[in-house]
């Protein structure tokens, strides 16, 4: 990302009324945040991320294979460490013809995969190391 795309987030972000954008590749984090549809006067951040401890973990919901994205999906999933807002939809358990979202139950940050995909996971297995939101 360079300064003529960070122009041109901040021009759509006037041009609809958007207040906040947060942006994520990488090593790479970019916050926008805009005032009374002005642009913001103090200068942008770009950070690394900060290594997060380990909280927790995200348990299965129930039995079956575990998906990482959904099947009608053509999109790869997001890589790791990411962020995840509670409900956030950020896994599947499939079970024959059935499909069950596997939720964030709290803001959180998605550390490392524990279960691997495809594979058949039991109810309440760890899937994810989790940190703070």
């Amino acid at each position: 990302m360079d300064s003529e795309d960070i122009r041109q987030a901040i021009a759509l972000m006037e041009r609809h009324g958007i207040a906040a954008f947060d942006y994520e590749s990488g090593a790479t984090e970019l916050r926008l945040r805009l005032d009374g549809g002005h642009r913001q006067t103090s200068p942008v951040e770009i950070a690394p991320p900060q290594a997060e401890e380990p909280v927790g973990h995200l348990c299965s919901p129930g039995v079956g294979l575990l998906l990482l994205a959904h099947p009608a999906s053509a999109a790869a999933p997001l890589p790791l460490p990411r962020r995840a807002a509670k409900g956030e939809v950020v896994a599947y358990i499939k079970t024959g013809m059935t499909l069950r979202a596997v939720g964030a139950a709290t803001d959180c940050t998605l550390l490392r995969i524990l279960a691997a995909p495809g594979r058949g996971v039991g109810y309440g297995e760890a899937l994810f190391e989790i940190g703070p939101g």
